[in-house]
């Protein structure tokens, strides 16, 4: 590296060393620094690490320094993100079934370069990974495309596909581009979706971004309907019930007291009043075989009270589930 460039460069250089190989526990000294430069084409001696340092330190990039015997040992602890933070993007990053194992590979070595070394093989070995992962390398491309529609308030067009036993795609009406209104995307069951709608229908819909190829932003635009006018994506997915279909229903239902976190996490504090040692929840659902699956799990203490034809669709529901599951015995 010419001189000029390497006086140029060297700090930058010098700091990214620090962050990428130094904690408050792991420090280097300075003939460890100079060998690392030395590594990257940059010759330096005891006296420029110094001076350099203290250039850094002066307009603010901390760098801490500590006695090991006869020698300083400098280290970094100021990060845009700490350990824990790091570890929690981390598995959302390996948990998230929409991205392929190399996007997840990727993400993980960018993630992992927030923190120095040794925290990085730490959180790398302790930190599980979903072993069921999309094979779709374009996502980034889909979500990009609804990023960008979304922004400039533009149709969005696609193809949508299944996935067959054998990884064959087998595309959704005979490989014709389905053509929406975007309204957001949201994550859920570690799968990520686009929220959307569409006129000749009237209703928001959802896909699966991973099960999107060839998406584009269109040049038409979107086509206002006014329930979409305001659209409020939190209330949405508390009456979408986790991605379930079904006609949407007000209904009240009664939670014991030891649910009534889950019930408030389910559907939101505003939705949700405590009494009696009970948590009544008011809120506006989809009616569905998963949603009354679900009520089903807490063994009677969930119950619905209301409406009474949601109660009797419930009740028909246990009554056609026992009878299957005897008639099976």
């Amino acid at each position: 590296m010419k001189h000029g460039a390497e006086q140029k460069i060297r700090g930058l250089v010098l700091y990214e060393i620090l962050q990428e190989q130094t904690d408050e526990k792991n420090g280097l000294t300075a003939r460890e620094i100079i060998e690392e430069l030395g590594i990257r084409g940059i010759s330096v001696v005891r006296k420029t690490v110094y001076e350099d340092i203290a250039v850094l330190n002066e307009y603010g990039y901390e760098v801490l320094s500590e006695k090991e015997g006869k020698s300083n040992r400098y280290y970094v602890v100021d990060r845009k993100f700490d350990r824990t933070e790091v570890q929690i993007l981390l598995q959302a990053v390996r948990s998230a079934r929409f991205l392929t194992e190399s996007k997840t590979k990727k993400l993980t070595e960018k993630l992992l370069k927030l923190l120095g070394k040794t925290e990085a093989e730490q959180l790398q070995s302790i930190t599980a990974a979903t072993a069921d992962k999309s094979n779709n390398e374009r996502i980034y491309y889909s979500i990009d495309a609804i990023t960008t529609a979304i922004a400039e308030r533009k149709q969005l067009s696609f193809l949508y596909f299944d996935t067959a036993p054998n990884g064959e795609r087998i595309y959704r009406k005979e490989r014709k581009r389905y053509i929406v209104n975007p309204l957001g995307i949201t994550y859920n069951k570690e799968n990520l979706y686009l929220v959307c709608y569409s006129e000749k229908y009237g209703n928001a819909v959802n896909y699966r971004v991973d099960r999107m190829d060839e998406a584009r932003a269109e040049e038409t635009e979107i086509q206002e309907l006014p329930q979409y006018k305001d659209f409020n994506m939190t209330a949405y997915m508390h009456e979408r019930f986790e991605m379930y279909g079904g006609e949407s229903e007000t209904v009240e239902l009664t939670f014991g007291q030891e649910l009534a976190e889950l019930a408030i996490e389910r559907f939101g504090a505003e939705n949700v009043h405590i009494t009696n040692n009970m948590a009544v929840v008011r809120a506006k659902v989809q009616i569905s075989k998963p949603f009354f699956a679900w009520l089903t799990t807490f063994e009677g203490r969930a119950k619905i009270q209301s409406p009474p034809k949601v109660k009797e669709r419930y009740k028909e529901f246990l009554e056609n589930t026992l009878r299957e599951l005897i008639g099976n015995v």
